[in-house]
């Protein structure tokens, strides 16, 4: 058993990853729009970097969608780590050190929140706290 109560059926965090996924990419296409529009961007963070890395997360949830169970947990505990850091830890950083490179409070805590929720649906994927139909489950 994982660190959470397997209450939540892979095909239902694999759809909350889908709308973490689109959240991320919406975010840096604002960002990316204000910088051509005003010149200056949501947050610290370069947008094309950020769509980018959301648009490569999208694609490693293939692999829970196909069952292929551990390829999909490794790949999310290497999302922990990088949106533990980047998404995340990285933007109290900056905001406490340079709070001007955020377009906006709200601009920072969008970031932020965005980033925790898809950082909490990963930790349920490495975890292995969801549910697979034992037919679909491959090795």
């Amino acid at each position: 058993m994982g660190l959470f109560q397997k209450t939540i059926r892979l095909s239902t965090l694999l759809k909350l990853q889908l709308i973490y996924c689109i959240l991320g990419i919406a975010y840096n296409v604002v960002s990316f729009l204000m910088v051509i529009t005003i010149g200056r961007r949501l947050s610290g963070n370069a947008p094309f970097t950020g769509a980018l890395l959301m648009i490569i997360y999208g694609l490693c949830l293939i692999t829970g969608l196909i069952h292929l169970q551990k390829v999909y947990r490794f790949l999310m505990l290497l999302f922990v780590l990088v949106i533990g850091y980047s998404g995340f830890i990285n933007h109290f950083i900056i905001y406490t050190r340079q709070p001007e490179v955020y377009a906006s409070f709200l601009a920072w805590f969008s970031a932020v929140g965005i980033n925790f929720f898809g950082l909490l649906l990963n930790l349920v994927a490495v975890s292995g706290g969801f549910e697979v139909s034992p037919s679909r489950l491959k090795k």
